[in-house]
């Protein structure tokens, strides 16, 4: 049977070979500079191999304390209602010197990524370690609705399109009224000669186009003059 004396000693055993991992919130202004409004709701999650998994709440001190932690490699989360925090991989392992405190290693991970890709170090202690996370960002589930812009409103598409076509139909028959004659003739010149608006331009053929006599399978009339002709030879 153990005496009291042996008990404490296992007792005192067992308690020097216990990881301990604090978690602390520093002020972080203009993001957070007061830690001790985060709401009660908030708490650190501590998740290692299958069937292992710790969850502690946030402390009036804004710490998260995970007094035991046996020896495995977990991801360490942050739970706020209204902060992002970076989550960490945490190794806790033996000593190389066989001692019966545990190492303890801490560094950023990344979501998404192999278990292996480690992030910036946090830190490292032997039996216990204290280490601080600062807020990444802010959550925001509302957007706010924005003012009227007239910057905005004018860079507008199809405000754009519409202010150009305005001083085309506006500004246009002012400049050939105002043009010299000489320039005037030019441009009418030019104008005769473009494929688009000329004689022989695509808008006065689509315009002259008989899509009736198209779908009814009837040529042009120089085409039907030549098979006319060709008919009346042989006759």
């Amino acid at each position: 049977m153990l005496s009291l004396s042996h008990l404490a000693l296992l007792l005192c055993a067992n308690l020097a070979s216990a990881a301990r991992l604090t978690v602390s919130i520093p002020p972080s202004p203009p993001l957070l500079p007061n830690p001790s409004t985060l709401p009660p709701s908030t708490h650190a999650v501590l998740v290692g191999p299958p069937g292992v998994h710790y969850d502690v709440p946030i402390r009036r001190d804004s710490t998260f304390v995970f007094p035991d932690v046996a020896e495995a490699s977990y991801l360490l989360t942050l739970h706020s209602r209204d902060y992002f925090f970076p989550p960490l991989r945490v190794d806790v392992s033996k000593a190389a010197d066989e001692s019966q405190q545990q190492t303890i290693q801490a560094w950023q991970t990344f979501r998404g990524n192999e278990w292996d890709n480690k992030g910036p170090h946090y830190g490292s202690g032997k039996g216990e370690l204290q280490l601080q996370i600062q807020p990444s960002g802010h959550k925001e589930f509302y957007q706010e609705r924005g003012g009227f812009n007239i910057i905005g409103f004018v860079k507008s598409p199809m405000i754009l399109m519409a202010l150009v076509s305005a001083v085309m139909i506006f500004g246009m028959p002012y400049l050939m009224d105002n043009m010299d004659p000489e320039t005037k003739a030019e441009f009418e010149e030019m104008q005769k000669s473009s494929p688009l608006t000329g004689s022989g331009g695509a808008a006065n053929q689509i315009q002259n186009f008989d899509l009736a006599g198209w779908m009814a399978g009837k040529g042009t009339s120089s085409g039907s003059g030549a098979s006319g002709g060709g008919n009346s030879k042989k006759r």
